[in-house]
Formats: C-alpha cells, sequence, structure tokens
C-alpha cells in the first residue's frame, strides 16, 4: 500500500503529535487502512523539520540527534499502532549527521544510503519492540542498534541470543 501526503504546504516543522495528527487524519478520512500488525512508514523530505522527545522530555531534532526512529501509539479501540520516520538527508543543510555515525555510506550515495540503513534499523526495532514492550539488550541497545551503519561482510558473532 502507497499513500503520499504533502504537508510542506503546510508545515515545515513536525512533532510526534503532528505525525500520529497525519495517521489519525488519514484513518479518519478513510485514505489509510487501520492494521494493528502492520508499520506504517512516513518518509520526509530533507526540508522538512522533524522533532521528538527523549525519554526526559528533552526536544530532539532529526540529523542533530537522531537519522529516524519510530514509535507507536493507542488508538480508541486499544490497538496499538507503530509507525516509523525516515528523513531524506541528502537534500538538509546537515544531512551529513547521519552519515558521520559510520565510517561512511555503502554506496557513497548519502540520500539512499541512509535511508536504506535507518529504514531496516527502524523496522527491526519496530519488530522487537512487540506492542510497545521495548527491547534492549544489555548494553542498552535495541536489537539492531548492535550493528547500526555496518556496511560490508561481517564475520563476527551475533549481538543477538535465541531462545
Amino acid at each position: 500500500f502507497k499513500k503520499s501526503i504533502d504537508v510542506a504546504a503546510t508545515k515545515t516543522v513536525l512533532s510526534i503529535i503532528d505525525i500520529i495528527s497525519i495517521l489519525l487524519g488519514q484513518f479518519n478520512a478513510g485514505k489509510l487502512p487501520i492494521d494493528p500488525n502492520g508499520v506504517y512508514t512516513l518518509f520526509f523530505r530533507g526540508d522538512i523539520t522533524v522533532t521528538a522527545s527523549s525519554s526526559s522530555g528533552a526536544l530532539l531534532y532529526w540529523l542533530v540527534d537522531f537519522c529516524g526512529y519510530h514509535a507507536a501509539f493507542r488508538i480508541a479501540n486499544g490497538r496499538i499502532i507503530k509507525f516509523v520516520v525516515i528523513g531524506d538527508p541528502s537534500y538538509a543543510v546537515n544531512g551529513e549527521q547521519c552519515e558521520v555515525l559510520s565510517s561512511g555510506t555503502a554506496n557513497n550515495n548519502l540520500g539512499a544510503d541512509s535511508m536504506v540503513s535507518v529504514y531496516a534499523n527502524e523496522i527491526a526495532n519496530t519488530i522487537t519492540d512487540y506492542n510497545g514492550g521495548w527491547y534492549f539488550n544489555s548494553n542498552g541497545l535495541e536489537a539492531a542498534d548492535a550493528c547500526f551503519w555496518d556496511f560490508g561482510d561481517y564475520s563476527g558473532n551475533s549481538n543477538m541470543v535465541a531462545g
């Protein structure tokens, strides 16, 4: 399912409340199906400022404090709606902030490589954060964070233990 919404004409700064409002508006208008088993993904251009809040309540900014994030909220019937937010840093003034988290990007394409890396990371973390019960390993990292921004062959041990 694919749906494109252009919010740039009305907003240049989006908070998590704005993003939840956009999703709820689409659900209420019948433009998006409600799927508590799905993960809604919001991609945005680099000229949009996206903010989030830390667990302490501090305001965080895209490309300053994070390159993408995942979250969830409950709708009226108690169902949990999960979503991922990812931006294209190649059009942003400080887009290289996502690249500095690694020694470079896999294909030397800041926009595509960053978005794919962040998307894979956030989807994996969303899936392991089943119904809002966030998973953290003994180092305080979510499931996919231990190998985030690692490109190329890997022959070491897994950061996960099954069973």
